[in-house]
């Protein structure tokens, strides 16, 4: 996806400001001078990237957020305003999760530019992570189906199939629910990776304390010092979880 943006202000003179300090950079821009038409925008395509301000009409600029929020919670949200009171400030940051906030006075192509980089990049970086979790999801759901085989086998052969199947089912609980680990960017790059490896290794059956071991060491080769100290409470909090012996 290209990088874009959609500029939402009601004074058309800072909507022609912003687009001619923005033309010499090489992304999509669409404007709106009201909550209405961005609402109009929103519906039609995706953005990465909404800069608004606040006093909109028929919908202000709090409202356009909310929407933004419930609808298109990927889009980053950055505020260009001409005031903005402290409570006010408290309900976008808190509850809006906005990006950046910016009053008038600030520099399109300083500040602010840089700002819209961030946010493309903080973007992208979501992006990566979803597709890592469907990726990983994916994985999951086909070692599921291995594991109703085991299931199946198990009647068969209980002594060491129900264990597995046993296992299978904690290692599924584990990684459906901590897909998402509020770490830096080169962190769950490393963490990604690791987890890819380990479940292979988990739904062939190869997995032992040893391995898994010899896995983390390898991880941890790839990361500085502050990367092992951000890992490896993560990695033992892993292991103690799924028991391998």
């Amino acid at each position: 996806m290209e990088n874009n943006l959609l500029f939402v202000n009601q004074n058309h003179d800072i909507i022609r400001q912003f687009l001619d300090v923005m033309r010499e950079y090489n992304f999509e821009i669409d404007t709106a001078d009201n909550g209405r038409d961005a609402v109009a925008f929103l519906r039609k395509r995706k953005y990465k990237v909404m800069i608004t301000g606040m006093d909109l009409s028929p919908i202000d600029g709090s409202k356009l957020i909310a929407f933004l929020n419930q609808y298109f919670p990927r889009t980053v949200c950055i505020v260009y305003t001409r005031r903005l009171e402290l409570a006010h400030l408290k309900l976008l940051v808190n509850e809006r999760k906005v990006f950046r906030i910016f009053q008038n006075t600030a520099d399109f192509g300083g500040e602010i530019y840089s700002a819209i980089m961030q946010a493309f990049e903080y973007y992208d970086v979501g992006q990566e992570e979803m597709q890592k979790r469907q990726i990983l999801e994916q994985k999951l759901k086909n070692g599921h189906m291995s594991l109703k085989a085991l299931k199946q086998a198990a009647l068969e052969d209980k002594s060491e199939r129900e264990e597995i199947a046993v296992f299978l089912n904690t290692l599924f609980r584990v990684y459906a629910k901590n897909v998402r680990i509020t770490l830096p960017r080169k962190e769950r790059q490393l963490l990604f990776a690791y987890e890819m490896h380990l479940i292979s290794s988990l739904l062939d059956g190869s997995a032992r304390a040893e391995d898994l071991e010899e896995l983390k060491q390898k991880l941890f080769q790839a990361c500085d010092s502050r990367q092992q100290q951000n890992l490896a409470p993560i990695i033992e909090g892993i292991h103690r979880t799924i028991e391998i012996k």
